[in-house]
């Protein structure tokens, strides 16, 4: 059984240490499916633990840092 709080865990220390890494990549990295990933992805961006943009045909992730005030 996957263990969400690992993975999220992972996904973050990935991004720190490599920034606008794309799905199928990190897929590999964390041996998950990239439409698996893709979802979770979608689910931490509504939650806005990360944001994407879109760089010719991939989508890059970074984690969400809120602007300072």
């Amino acid at each position: 059984m996957l263990n969400l709080t690992n993975l999220t865990e992972k996904m973050i220390k990935l991004l720190k240490k490599d920034p606008r890494q794309h799905t199928q990549r990190l897929a590999m990295k964390l041996n998950v499916s990239k439409t698996f990933l893709s979802g979770y992805f979608l689910a931490l961006k509504k939650q806005e633990y990360v944001r994407s943009k879109k760089i010719g045909p991939a989508k890059v992730y970074f984690i969400h840092r809120p602007a300072r005030r």
